[in-house]
């Protein structure tokens, strides 16, 4: 046996120790691609071979074996900037740690979430470094059998259940589906949760909770169940840590859109810590609130590609009623609160702040849906050009609007 093989076998032999003394934390570090354990072992058969035939050439004999030998081809490739090949080799590693896996319980669960990201990490550059082979689509496959060896797991003791590893399982295909855009995917997924057997969400760590809400409130966000996804988000928003920064961030990109709705202005102080939210929505909010329609569509013109991609656009069109709702209630207040308003003052109203012809029917259509939509109370006077509104609170607090859909 020349000195590297028995580097080699040295580096393997600890991925066996900490099996057998159930060490996850650092069994999970050493088995990451960019571990110090790696880099120390491959540093250490390059200077006693000068170069790599014994990891090449040694065959497992173990299931333990066969998981660290990939890892360190993995970590090889993946040091040689070959992606695609490191690929390969963590892939290898992946199937057989799933092998070992399966009669593993609970203290195993790091090292699946450390293997589980490597993956999904080299898919991802492989895909980038050489096209025509979808890495990530095959990565998805077999990180989908690592969640569904935690999902379904019949160990009768719940302290040692693989289900602790469901929710953040699922927070990293959540993560490759949005990427691949497979939608419905993730609704699967979450409907396989709902009817598994596992612990409530909320008896898991915290950070599987913030995350696994903040991706079910984005879909439900993108769905259009706008109470669903308010009720996620903001968890997800109060609960994330204070130090979370990016994370926050990507919260409110959709709780924002879902406060503006409900007729809630975010505070002032909110928008500062967090400039590209201000940036992307300050110049709106001010639009909507003063009643400016003229310069609310500008700006959603401005921002619809930035907006449309980030899946919002649906939800600050619906804004546009609330612009309306404040340009109708001036032209109540300039005609001193009266009940019965002719429809030439709100077409006028409206030509002044879009600067263009409106005609009639369209000003009708407009206050008709505003009517329907619960932002005004009141009926139109089709045969006397008038809009007859309701002595009693005819605008209503935006907060007590209920959008048609019920969401």
């Amino acid at each position: 046996m020349s000195s590297g093989a028995r580097k080699l076998e040295n580096g393997m032999n600890k991925f066996r120790c900490l099996n057998g003394s159930h060490s996850a934390a650092e069994l999970a570090e050493a088995i990451r691609l960019t571990s110090p354990h790696a880099a120390r072992i491959l540093n250490d058969i390059l200077d006693s071979d000068g170069d790599w035939s014994s990891i090449e050439n040694r065959k497992p004999r173990s299931g333990w074996d066969q998981v660290s030998l990939a890892h360190f081809r993995a970590a090889l490739a993946y040091r040689l900037a070959d992606y695609p090949t490191a690929y390969i080799h963590e892939l290898d590693c992946y199937h057989a740690f799933l092998r070992v896996f399966l009669d593993a319980p609970r203290w195993c669960i790091p090292v699946l979430y450390a293997v589980s990201s490597d993956l999904s990490h080299v898919a991802k550059l492989a895909d980038a470094q050489v096209s025509g082979n979808n890495r990530v689509e095959e990565a998805i496959r077999a990180i989908n059998q690592g969640f569904s060896l935690c999902m379904t797991d019949r160990e009768p003791s719940l302290s040692l259940s693989r289900k602790w590893g469901t929710y953040h399982m699922a927070n990293l295909l959540f993560a490759l589906y949005l990427r691949q855009r497979a939608y419905n995917l993730c609704g699967s997924m979450i409907r396989a949760i709902r009817a598994s057997e596992l612990p409530a969400l909320d008896t898991f760590p915290m950070s599987d909770q913030v995350t696994f809400r903040f991706y079910r409130g984005m879909l439900a966000f993108r769905s259009e169940d706008y109470s669903a996804a308010r009720h996620d988000l903001l968890f997800a928003f109060q609960s994330c840590h204070r130090d979370a920064y990016q994370n926050k961030r990507r919260i409110l990109t959709y709780l924002v859109p879902l406060m503006l709705i409900d007729g809630q202005m975010p505070r002032i102080s909110l928008l500062q810590e967090f400039p590209a939210i201000a940036d992307l929505y300050s110049g709106l909010i001010s639009a909507a609130k003063s009643g400016n329609l003229g310069l609310f569509d500008r700006l959603l013109a401005e921002k619809q590609d930035q907006l449309a991609s980030l899946g919002v656009f649906l939800a600050i069109e619906r804004v546009r009623k609330i612009a309306l709702r404040q340009l109708f209630y001036k032209v109540y207040l300039i005609d001193n609160r009266s009940s019965r308003i002719a429809l030439a003052r709100f077409r006028r109203a409206l030509e002044f702040a879009l600067s263009t012809s409106v005609e009639d029917a369209e000003v009708e259509a407009i206050l008709a849906d505003m009517v329907f939509s619960g932002y005004l109370k009141g009926y139109l006077a089709h045969d006397h050009g008038l809009a007859v509104l309701s002595k009693q609170m005819p605008f209503p607090p935006i907060s007590s609007v209920v959008p048609p859909n019920g969401s």
